[in-house]
């Protein structure tokens, strides 16, 4: 029986946050600043990175009606409980006058991208001329895969520490587009139990705009259907041409409602309990 759209994020995300604990888990084991971790608990999934330059991080993912009374205690779990972004898929009305009332405005979206298995997509059809893709199988490819990320990326030294750290895990699948015989893009899959995740893409600024990554995206998503991946998943920030690029292979995008805290204020040990308290005689139901 086919699953609905629900099911279908639900899933997607849980990959998502399958290759997140990975992420975290490799920042944690190479040394980097701050502390690492990743929490499922009450319905909930929180990625926390506790040094500044990672604060992009930090989120809370999976909030229902439902989940929302083990929000307070997730929060508990951060430096500050309103540093983290709050990700509710499909907000209630009810949720939402909740988030309104603790003090929650609504941020920026969090698109995520899914394409089921069976399900037809807009593949691109490369000619020997266009690009050649390989994926990553030798110690050169490796080090030719790494310049890639770090050049495309462009990213501030600690955050490229982050980056290289995931990519340098061997479940992480990199992948190189060539043109020419040139290396000019990279992007990379990992393989869970719920779906294959399309995380990790960067092209040399010199090539961008030229379907780079519209061929990756064909090939993983190729490799994702005949290793018999449930479903193959993306996340991307709004309006940028990742998030076109997967919409045009016809993948469904679904843009998630996120939400920061607007009291900008550090809640003292003490007086969590009370508003924790107040928090979940008030939740959303």
């Amino acid at each position: 029986m086919p699953r609905t759209v629900k099911e279908n994020v639900e899933a997607a995300e849980l990959a998502v946050f399958a290759r997140k604990e990975l992420s975290l888990g490799a920042a944690a084991e190479a040394g980097l600043t701050g502390r690492f971790e990743s929490i499922r608990t009450g319905g909930l999934r929180a990625s926390i990175a506790t040094a500044d330059h990672y604060g992009f991080l930090n989120t809370i993912e999976g909030v229902t009606d439902q989940s929302a009374e083990a929000l307070p205690d997730v929060l508990r779990r951060f430096p500050d409980s309103h540093e983290p972004v709050i990700i509710a898929t499909f907000p209630s009305r009810n949720l939402v006058e909740w988030l309104l009332d603790e003090g929650y405005e609504q941020a920026p979206v969090r698109p995520i991208a899914y394409l089921c298995s069976g399900a037809d997509f807009n593949a691109v059809e490369l000619s020997a001329e266009q690009w050649q893709i390989r994926e990553v199988s030798t110690e050169t490819d490796a080090a030719v895969f790494r310049d890639l990320i770090d050049a495309g990326y462009g990213a501030s030294r600690e955050v490229g520490a982050l980056i290289r750290t995931e990519h340098a895990l061997p479940a992480i699948r990199g992948f190189i587009a060539s043109r020419n015989g040139q290396p000019l893009a990279a992007a990379a899959m990992s393989l869970h139990a719920v779906g294959a995740v399309l995380g990790g893409a960067a092209t040399l600024p010199e090539a961008r705009g030229a379907g780079a990554q519209t061929a990756l995206l064909t090939h993983r998503l190729r490799l994702a259907e005949d290793m018999g991946m449930p479903l193959s998943t993306a996340t991307a920030a709004p309006g940028t041409p990742s998030i076109r690029n997967l919409a045009q292979l016809g993948l469904t995008v679904v843009e998630r409602t996120a939400w920061r805290c607007s009291r900008a204020i550090r809640v003292p040990p003490d007086e969590r309990e009370a508003s924790v308290t107040g928090r979940q005689s008030h939740r959303p139901g």
